[in-house]
């Protein structure tokens, strides 16, 4: 909170994540972390938002820092995973809300479907991306980026449906293959990651693929695959109630 409000900001919209893969696990205390940051905020003259959102699964199909460069162009493009589209869209109405340039959050979200589509979004992200030193042409040559040299498939020890899936041990495992610091002295390689091939509630046969490991080390790639397996829960029947992406707004009336 002190970066941002150094930044001069006017408002602010916050993702407070809560599940198995969030640092809050349980609900109820990400949301007193939540209304503690809005509180802060209004504190200091802000407009705050907090969303509780879900983060008992990954959100989208990729993990590791180019396989998200390329979901995030897909979902500038208006393609992508839904529930990634789904936060995007609800984060960029309630920003435009609260910076005064649409009357309504819905009014917001309108708005932002139309600047994906107009291709508008992805052209001021092409902008962003060369004014900080990066190349562009990533953009519509997606091979530019970072390529990891080996991959491997975990595939389902049995048929039925994903049940649920260990978030944590997910992002542990592209932490394993060297997509982030187990110490701060460690370099992170942009190349390796993970692509879901399932997620919770859909169907699946035995030895079908789970996942897709991309690695440059085969000494990682053992103990990334032990634990991506394992954080996959195939159950005979699919699970009850879908679990909602975004759970509850606090401040701004919510």
């Amino acid at each position: 909170m002190s970066k941002k409000l150094a930044e001069g900001i006017d408002s602010l919209v916050l993702d407070v994540k809560t599940g198995s893969g969030a640092f809050m696990k349980k609900e109820e205390d990400a949301a007193f972390l939540a209304e503690l940051m809005v509180e802060t905020g209004e504190r200091m003259g802000k407009q705050v938002v907090a969303l509780i959102t879900d983060m008992d699964q990954p959100l989208g199909n990729m993990i590791g820092h180019a396989l998200e460069v390329i979901e995030v162009v897909d979902v500038l493009r208006g393609e992508g995973p839904e529930d990634l589209r789904q936060l995007c869209i609800e984060l960029a109405g309630w920003m435009l809300y609260l910076g005064g340039v649409a009357k309504s959050v819905a009014a917001g979200k309108t708005l932002s479907e139309k600047l994906i589509n107009s291709g508008q979004a992805l052209e001021r992200f092409r902008q962003m991306v060369e004014l900080q030193g990066g190349d562009p042409r990533i953009i519509d040559d997606p091979q530019r980026l970072p390529q990891a040299q080996h991959s491997l498939l975990v595939t389902s020890s049995k048929s039925g449906y994903v049940s649920s899936m260990q978030c944590e041990q997910v992002g542990t495992a592209c932490v394993i293959l060297g997509g982030g610091r187990e110490r701060k002295e460690d370099t992170v390689d942009p190349a390796v990651g993970i692509v879901l091939h399932k997620k919770v509630g859909d169907a699946v046969s035995k030895d079908e693929p789970l996942a897709t490991i991309y690695y440059n080390s085969e000494s990682r790639s053992a103990q990334a695959r032990q634990l991506l397996q394992e954080s996959f829960h195939i159950a005979d029947s699919p699970p009850g109630e879908k679990r909602t992406l975004i759970h509850r707004v606090i401040g701004k009336s919510g």
